[in-house]
């Protein structure tokens, strides 16, 4: 199985970082600006994407606050269905935050995994503009 695996920077409070990660505002803020949910471990997140004709539904498996959030891909392309998202929040002894985001659980690196890959690279940058700024700009917007 293959895992994309990413660390970024961010120079925001933990609690803050949970928020943009467990709220519908918050990830409306930086991944896309239609999603539905999460409302806890155990509920479904929908998040639709621009000519996209079906939702990708998430189930969210953890919530840790200020800790660590991660999701299972239940409905969507048939490659996401069954990989797992997480967000490790860490604040180093420099008291330095950052986010550690691993998506696990993918069945081949070939077809779209590094085109996923390179996208999750886009995508959470927008998390940090909208914790360092305030400023939201998702990545997929209609």
């Amino acid at each position: 199985m293959a895992t994309i695996l990413l660390r970024m920077p961010l120079d925001a409070k933990p609690k803050e970082i949970y928020e943009k990660l467990t709220t519908s505002e918050g990830i409306n803020g930086w991944w896309s600006n239609h999603t539905e949910g999460p409302d806890g471990v155990g509920s479904t997140m929908k998040v639709s994407f621009p000519e996209a004709p079906i939702t990708f539904d998430f189930e969210v498996i953890e919530e840790t606050p200020g800790e660590r959030v991660a999701w299972r891909c239940v409905a969507g392309p048939p490659e996401w269905i069954g990989t797992d998202l997480s967000f490790d929040i860490e604040t180093a002894a420099d008291g330095n935050t950052s986010v550690l985001f691993r998506q696990d659980g993918w069945a081949t690196t070939e077809e779209s995994f590094p085109f996923i890959a390179y996208s999750w690279a886009q995508i959470l940058p927008r998390l940090k503009t909208l914790l360092e700024t305030g400023e939201a700009t998702p990545y997929f917007s209609f």
